[in-house]
C-alpha cells in the first residue's frame, strides 16, 4: 500500500536554546543604529508593507490550478504576474512618455508572441510590453531597433527588467518555504530569462546567445547529467532517509591558458538548485517541496559535483516516490529531473509484555 507523501517531513534540526547574551532594554534597542548585517539601512515600514503587497501579488498570481495542481506553469504566467504586480505602478509613473506602441509594433512584426500582454490593461500592459521587449531585444531581427530607441522609452524597458528580477529573487525565497513545487520551478526557469534578457530556453538563437554571453565569461555551456537515489532504499517508519545527487559535468575544464576569474566574491563559477518534491498518489492533490538547496561549482576542471539532502521518513508502511530537479537561475536551458524511490517496511517486532 501507498500512503501519502505529506507524511515526509525535513530532518528535524537542533532545539532551540536561551540567548547567551542578556536581553537589552526597549530604549537601548531603539537607540541601536537601525541596520542590517551588509551595512544597509533596516527597510521602512512602509518598505516592508510594500514588499509584502507584492509578494501577496506573486503568490495569487501563480497560485496553484485546482484542477491540475501538479501542472507546470507557463513563462507567460509569471510574465503578467511581474507586469500587473503593484511595485510596477509605484515606481513607473502611468504618464511616463515612452513609446510603448512602437516596441509593441516591432514585436508584433517578428511574430513574437503576445497573447498574455492582452490580459493586462492600463499601465500594466505597457508594462509588460516593456519586460517583453526587454527580454526580446537581442533578436538579431530586433537589434538595430533597440538601438534606434529613445532615451525614455529604453529606461521604461530597464527598469521593467530590474523590478522583475528583483521581484524574482523575492520570490525564489517565498515559494519553496511556503513547499509549493509548480511556483517554485516556474519562478526559477523565469529567472534565468530575465538575467540573461533571452525570451526562451529552447529557441535556437536564444541558446547561441547564451553560449556567447557565457563565452564573453570564459565558462562553458553547461552540459549535465543528473543522476540521484534514495539511501537507504528501504527504512523503518519514522527512519532517516536521503537523497544522494550527482550532477556529473561533461563540459569541465576551461579554455585558455588559465582558469577565468570568478564573477562571484565568493570564488562560485557556476551555481545551481537542487529541489525535491514529493509526489503524492493523487494527481488531483499537489505535491510538496521536501528539499531546496544550491549546488555550486568553484573549481572548472570537476567531472562532477555531489549533493545529499536528508529527511525523516513517514511513520506509515508503504513505497513513496520523489521527483529531483536541478535548474539554473542564472543560465537558461539547465532544467533536469528524475524519479527515485524508497520504501518504508513494516515494523514487525511484537511489543514487549
Amino acid at each position: 500500500c501507498r500512503t501519502r507523501i505529506s507524511a515526509l517531513r525535513p530532518r528535524d534540526g537542533p532545539p532551540l536554546s536561551a540567548p547567551r547574551r542578556p536581553v537589552r532594554p526597549l530604549a537601548a534597542m531603539a537607540e541601536a543604529p537601525q541596520t542590517l548585517p551588509n551595512g544597509q539601512p533596516m527597510p521602512s515600514e512602509a518598505q516592508m508593507k510594500a514588499a509584502m503587497e507584492d509578494m501577496g501579488h506573486m503568490a495569487k498570481a501563480l497560485s496553484l490550478n485546482e484542477a491540475d495542481p501538479n501542472a507546470d506553469i507557463s513563462m507567460e504566467k509569471v510574465f503578467l504576474a511581474i507586469a500587473t504586480c503593484p511595485c510596477m505602478s509605484r515606481t513607473i509613473p502611468k504618464d511616463a512618455p515612452s513609446k510603448i506602441d512602437v516596441l509593441e509594433a516591432a514585436l508584433k512584426a517578428e511574430k513574437v508572441d503576445m497573447a498574455w500582454v492582452d490580459q493586462a490593461d492600463g499601465p500594466a500592459r505597457r508594462h509588460a510590453i516593456a519586460l517583453l521587449w526587454q527580454l526580446n531585444r537581442q533578436r538579431a531581427s530586433l537589434k538595430a531597433k533597440d538601438e534606434a530607441l529613445d532615451g525614455m522609452t529604453r529606461q521604461h524597458a530597464s527598469v521593467a527588467l530590474q523590478i522583475g528580477t528583483k521581484l524574482l529573487m523575492q520570490a525564489q525565497m517565498m515559494f519553496p518555504h511556503q513547499r509549493i513545487v509548480p511556483a517554485t520551478l516556474c519562478v526559477a526557469r523565469a529567472s534565468a530569462l530575465l538575467a540573461n534578457s533571452l525570451w526562451s530556453h529552447s529557441d535556437l538563437e536564444a541558446q547561441v546567445l547564451m553560449a556567447k554571453i557565457l563565452k564573453s565569461e570564459g565558462l562553458r555551456r553547461p552540459k549535465l547529467r543528473l543522476e540521484a537515489v534514495c539511501e537507504p532504499k528501504e527504512c523503518l517508519p519514522n527512519g532517516k532517509v536521503a537523497v544522494k545527487v550527482v550532477l556529473l559535468r561533461h563540459h569541465a575544464g576551461f579554455d585558455g591558458a588559465e582558469s577565468p576569474t570568478p564573477a562571484s566574491p565568493d570564488g562560485i563559477y557556476e551555481a545551481y538548485w537542487l529541489y525535491i518534491a514529493g509526489i503524492k498518489p493523487d494527481p488531483k492533490v499537489a505535491n510538496s517541496l521536501l528539499a531546496a538547496q544550491p549546488i555550486v561549482v568553484k573549481d572548472l576542471t570537476e567531472s562532477a559535483v555531489e549533493a545529499s539532502a536528508g529527511f525523516t521518513a513517514p511513520s506509515e508502511p508503504g513505497t513513496f516516490q520523489l521527483r529531483v530537479h536541478v535548474l539554473s537561475t542564472s543560465v537558461t536551458g539547465v532544467d533536469l529531473s528524475m524519479e527515485v524511490s524508497f520504501m518504508v517496511a513494516g515494523d514487525d517486532v511484537p511489543e514487549l509484555l
